[in-house]
């Protein structure tokens, strides 16, 4: 049992590539079969990646074919270049393997980066070893694209038992959550042909780049916002759900824990300190995660990048209204529907509208159209709000009978279209992507 159970971990591992070498197409697994072919290219490139410098990659062939060429030629001067080239490449081996670094890295990467903007990782090494550590580059290994590395960390020379701090700075380009490997140091010293690598063994981290958005000045929400009482201890679980009120004289039967001592002190008879319930409204958002999968046109395989540009300027304009709806107290429950419904809650303490950044940072479409299949419990707890914001890609028959079938539960909706096309009905409100996308979408 153990041994099925080590070979699953370690062909798991195997199959989803290696951290430090994060080429396209090597996503992780999502339990669906994948050829072991991809996954054992994508190893043999990264070790290559890791121990040779791209000088050394690029000579590697025409270094290969001299070598062949001057082992059947023995009398050809080509043999002696090629004994030339195998010297150079052992001293560079040798020296870097008594020169390798030991170190001691910490990192700290930012946790949460809007996407389009900049960023900075700053590192403290320190060389645990008595002689000096050269030629020093920091965690120089591809990272999924999305996340680019403009200016990587380097430091020439790291005297023994010296500590300094770097800085890298980047650029997140797209919406996601990356992973960043344990913090690893290069160094190419003496020849810059091999790469003798030292990196911690813990430290890894995540950096959720969530929707970048810009914030409304005005949303005009559906009537049918209903305040609960109960809301606050269903979203919170902390303290009470209730505010001060006032003071009054104590009555038989007051709660004893609300007497107000200091004040009963200067009053000389017993006060007591009121409270009344605390109310909150809650407003439902529901977001439209469908976008088609690709197709072959023309002998050629493409996607419709339309649909998947407008699901991020649609995870925008959710980014936005969140923000808003929370900056006026408001408990927002957002639902995206996939193969799964997902029900994310914001509140004051338990989830706030970060944590909602997090969730949308890695939120992803859905091939397949489900939104009219929402269960009924799901439309239940949707009428118990009251009233629905919603945000479709595209209109429909199916999106139709969404509509139809939340107005049925006695839902009141605003209903938000991106870039339609063709007919739809009066009480749909189209947004232009781009202007979402651009920031000129301030009121809805």
């Amino acid at each position: 049992m153990k041994i099925a159970e080590w070979y699953k971990r370690n062909m798991d591992r195997f199959l989803d590539g290696p951290e430090w070498f994060q080429i396209l197409h090597q996503e992780p697994r999502k339990g669906r079969y994948r050829a072991t072919t991809p996954a054992f290219l994508a190893w043999i490139l990264a070790w290559l990646w890791r121990l040779f410098t791209i000088p050394a990659l690029l000579a590697i062939l025409p270094v290969t074919i001299l070598l062949l060429y001057s082992s059947v030629s023995l009398e050809s001067p080509v043999r002696i270049a090629a004994m030339a080239l195998l010297v150079i490449a052992a001293t560079d081996f040798i020296v870097g393997w008594l020169f390798r670094p030991k170190l001691k890295i910490a990192r700290r990467a930012p946790e949460r980066i809007r996407a389009g903007s900049k960023f900075q990782i700053s590192y403290q090494i320190t060389n645990l070893r008595k002689i000096p550590a050269w030629d020093l580059e920091l965690d120089a290994y591809l990272i999924k694209k999305g996340l680019k590395i403009t200016d990587t960390a380097a430091v020439s020379t790291l005297n023994g038992r010296q500590q300094t701090s770097l800085h890298a700075s980047g650029i997140a380009e797209r919406r996601g959550i990356y992973r960043l490997f344990s913090p690893m140091a290069d160094s190419m010293f003496p020849l810059s042909l091999t790469k003798w690598s030292f990196r911690n063994r813990e430290g890894a981290s995540l950096i959720k780049v969530y929707p970048a958005f810009t914030q409304l000045n005005n949303l005009l929400l559906p009537s049918g916002s209903r305040f609960q009482r109960e809301g606050l201890s269903r979203v919170s679980k902390v303290g009470e759900s209730t505010d001060f009120y006032g003071c009054r004289d104590y009555r038989d039967g007051d709660d004893p824990r609300h007497i107000y001592w200091s004040g009963s002190a200067r009053r000389g008879s017993l006060v007591v300190k009121e409270f009344q319930t605390e109310y909150l409204s809650r407003v439902a958002l529901i977001l439209d995660t469908y976008v088609p999968r690709q197709r072959w046109h023309w002998l050629k395989y493409h996607s419709d990048n339309r649909y998947a540009e407008n699901f991020e300027a649609a995870l925008s304009l959710a980014s936005a209204i969140t923000d808003y709806l929370t900056r006026d107290e408001y408990v927002v429950d957002i639902f995206a529907a996939g193969n799964r419904v997902h029900h994310f809650k914001t509140g004051r303490h338990l989830a706030g509208f970060d944590t909602i950044l997090d969730i949308l940072a890695g939120l992803e479409h859905n091939p397949q159209s489900q939104l009219h299949e929402l269960p009924d419990v799901v439309l239940d707890e949707i009428s118990e709000i009251g009233s629905a914001l919603l945000i479709l890609l595209s209109w429909d028959d199916d999106r139709a009978q969404l509509v139809t079938r939340l107005r049925e539960a006695g839902t009141e909706l605003k209903v938000i279209l991106l870039d339609p096309c063709g007919s739809f009905p009066d009480f749909i409100h189209p947004v232009n992507s781009k202007d979402i996308i651009s920031g000129r979408v301030r009121e809805l």
